[in-house]
């Protein structure tokens, strides 16, 4: 027992307590719940409808024509890679400008 009449093991257990119980852990437990829920929402939910009869109810379906035919794609989209060349390469562009900006910054802040 100590001077205010706890246990010595009651407050090592509070203290262990306070001790993970801080703004940054708060923070980080109601990112993951929000990232959790986020998961759970985006998902189909008719596995948990699949217990509902709905005997009573008749859908008709009306097919819909719609107008125009679709637009193949052009011959030399398939003959030709060179399209994607240029994409790595101007996605490597902006990487390195993302890089250089950054390690700027970061000199810039040390001096």
């Amino acid at each position: 027992m100590d001077k205010n009449g706890k246990n010595l093991n009651q407050n090592k257990t509070e203290n262990k307590f306070k001790k993970w119980m801080n703004l940054q852990n708060l923070v980080f437990i109601v990112v993951i719940a929000i990232f959790l829920v986020t998961i759970v929402w985006s998902g189909p939910i008719s596995h948990l409808f699949s217990g509902i009869n709905l005997q009573d109810v008749k859908a008709t379906v009306t097919p819909t024509q719609v107008p125009g035919e679709p637009t193949p794609l052009p011959a030399e989209y398939y003959a030709t890679s060179n399209q994607t060349n240029g994409i790595i390469v101007g996605a490597v562009v902006i990487v390195t400008i993302v890089i250089a900006g950054t390690i700027g910054i970061l000199v810039r802040d040390k001096a």
